[in-house]
C-alpha cells in the first residue's frame, strides 16, 4: 500500500477538445512504443483525413489516448514544443498544477495503472475508457517535489531503454551493409552478376484466398501482417477454406509474401519471409497458416536462389523502385499482378555465395535475439520501478 494519499484524477485533469479548424498544426499520431510521432514521418502513406479541420489540437505536455486502445498502451505525452493535432477519436487530457503530466503518464503505463484502466473500461464488444471513466481512476499523489524526483529516476531507465532501441536499429542496418559488401550496389551491379526475372527464381507464384474472415477457420496473413519487411503476427484473422484450397495456399518455410494492392505505391511489393520459428514464438501452429488475396506468394527455387538473399535484395531501394515501376493504378488503388512482379529483375550471384550471405544474416539475427533479451530485461526493470514508485517504495 502506498505511503502517499490516494485520490481520484477528478480535479487534477481536464479534457481539452479544441478543434484545429484553420489553425496551422502538424498532424500527430500516438504509438504504443515511442509516443507522439509526426504521422508523415512514420507511415508509408497519409493515414489521416485530407480535411483535418475537425482534429483536436494538442499542446506541449498534453496527454492523448485512444479510448479503445489505452489498455494496450496507446497513450502518450506531447513532447513537441509546437504541439500539433490528433484524430478526433483521441481523448486529449491536460493536467492541473497539482499533477505532473509525465508522472500521470508513468502511472497509466504502470501495472497498477493498467489494472485501474481495465476496471474502468466499459463496453460489451470493445472496451473503451471515456474521459469520465479516467477521472474516476485513483492514484497515489505525492507532493510535486516528490513527483519530480520519481520522474527523474524512471526517466533514467527509460533513457536506457531508448538507447537499447537505437542499438537494435543499428544492428538491423548491418544486413543491408553486408549485402552491398558481398554483392555490390544493386543499382549498378559492379560485379556483373547475371540478371534474371523474378518469375524465373520462384514457383508457386499465386494469389491468396478472397474468402471473408470468420471466427473459425485457418489463420490467414493479410497486408497488415507484412510490416516493414517482416511478419507481425500480433493480429491474425481466421478464414475458412476447403481442404483443397488449404493445401494450395498452405505456407511453408522460406515462402515469400508480397503485398500486391494498397492505396500507396510505397507498399506495393513489400515482402516478408514466412518462417515457422517466428510463428512458434507467437504460440501458433506454423502448419496451419494461409494468406489472403491481397498478397502474392512466391516459393523460391532452392536450386537457384536463397530465400534470405532474395528477400534482402527485394528490400533495397533499387528493387523497390523496380517493383513500383510495374504497378498500375485503378480507382485510387495501386496494384501489381504476378506478371508485373515476375518481370522484376534480380541479380543472381553464385548459390554458394548466397548461402554464405544467409549464414551471416543468421549470425546477425542471433545478435538481435540477444539484444531482444537485453531489452526485455530493461523493460522488466522499468516496470518494476514503476510499480515501486506507485507503491511509495521508490
Amino acid at each position: 500500500m502506498s505511503k502517499w494519499p490516494t485520490t481520484s484524477l477528478k480535479g487534477h485533469i481536464v479534457e481539452v477538445s479544441i478543434r484545429k479548424g484553420e489553425t496551422p498544426a502538424e498532424v500527430l499520431s500516438v504509438t504504443n512504443t515511442v509516443g507522439f510521432v509526426r504521422s508523415l514521418d512514420v507511415f508509408d502513406k497519409q493515414v489521416f483525413s485530407q480535411d483535418a479541420s475537425n482534429y483536436k489540437l494538442v499542446r506541449f505536455n498534453d496527454l492523448a489516448y485512444n479510448p479503445s486502445r489505452i489498455n494496450v498502451g496507446s497513450v502518450a505525452r506531447c513532447q513537441f514544443p509546437e504541439g500539433g493535432a490528433v484524430s478526433p477519436m483521441y481523448v486529449v487530457v491536460r493536467c492541473n498544477e497539482s499533477l505532473l503530466p509525465q508522472f500521470l503518464l508513468y502511472f497509466l503505463k504502470s501495472s497498477i495503472g493498467q489494472q485501474n484502466i481495465a476496471r474502468r473500461c466499459v463496453g460489451a464488444v470493445r472496451f473503451m475508457l471515456r474521459f469520465g471513466d479516467l477521472e474516476r481512476i485513483e492514484l497515489p499523489l505525492p507532493p510535486l517535489a516528490e513527483q519530480e524526483r520519481m520522474v527523474r529516476i524512471v526517466d533514467e531507465v527509460e533513457e536506457l531503454c531508448r538507447l537499447r532501441g537505437k542499438a537494435d536499429e543499428r544492428t538491423s542496418r548491418i544486413v543491408s551493409a553486408l549485402l552491398d559488401d558481398m554483392f555490390g550496389d544493386p543499382a549498378t551491379n559492379p560485379k556483373d552478376w547475371r540478371i534474371t526475372p523474378l518469375k524465373e527464381v520462384l514457383h508457386e507464384f499465386r494469389y491468396g484466398t478472397s474468402n471473408k474472415s470468420e471466427s473459425n477457420g485457418f489463420p490467414t496473413l493479410r497486408i497488415p501482417n507484412v510490416v516493414r519487411d517482416q511478419l507481425d503476427l500480433t493480429d491474425v484473422t481466421n478464414v475458412p477454406v476447403g481442404d483443397d484450397e488449404f493445401r494450395r495456399l498452405q505456407l511453408r518455410d522460406g515462402d515469400l509474401l508480397f503485398v500486391r494492392s494498397n492505396g500507396s505505391p510505397e507498399l506495393i511489393g513489400r515482402s516478408a519471409v514466412y518462417d515457422s520459428a517466428d510463428v512458434k514464438e507467437f504460440g501458433l501452429d506454423p502448419n496451419r497458416f494461409i494468406y489472403a488475396s491481397y498478397l502474392i506468394r512466391g516459393r523460391p527455387k532452392a536450386e537457384l536462389v536463397d530465400a534470405v538473399y532474395l528477400q534482402t535484395y527485394l528490400r533495397t531501394s533499387h528493387a523497390r523502385a523496380a517493383v513500383r515501376s510495374q504497378a498500375r493504378t485503378s480507382a485510387g488503388q495501386y496494384n501489381i499482378n504476378t506478371t508485373g512482379l515476375g518481370a522484376v529483375p534480380v541479380p543472381l550471384p553464385p548459390l554458394g555465395l548466397q548461402h554464405e550471405f544467409a549464414a551471416s544474416v543468421g549470425e546477425v539475427r542471433e545478435l538481435k535475439a540477444a539484444q531482444g533479451a537485453s531489452r526485455q530485461r530493461l523493460d522488466d526493470v522499468f516496470q518494476s520501478l514503476l510499480h515501486r514508485a506507485f507503491q511509495g517504495d521508490l
